[in-house]
């Protein structure tokens, strides 16, 4: 099952746009911010996903999540969003 949600609030910018200088991840600027979010199951049993996506469509960022509800609290964190803020979706 997929989740989707419209986001109205940036709360916290955890995405970047990075390198690796001398075996050290370096952080260079922010990803766009997302409009929307969608969540989704992941590779691995019980894992989850969280895609975001600018207002155009395209992709600005991806976080891996254990669960459904570490998803859910990371676009919490993130966005300020509860679970009912979101559609399930196919």
């Amino acid at each position: 099952m997929k989740y989707v949600a419209q986001v109205a609030t940036v709360l916290r910018r955890v995405q970047k746009v990075g390198n690796v200088v001398d075996g050290v991840p370096r952080a260079i600027s922010d990803l766009p911010d997302a409009d929307r979010i969608e969540i989704v199951p992941g590779k691995f049993e019980g894992s989850f996903m969280i895609y975001r996506y600018t207002r155009d469509g395209e992709f600005c960022g991806d976080t891996w999540h254990q669960n459904l509800d570490d998803a859910f609290h990371q676009a919490k964190y993130e966005y300020g969003l509860q679970e009912s803020d979101f559609r399930p979706a196919e």
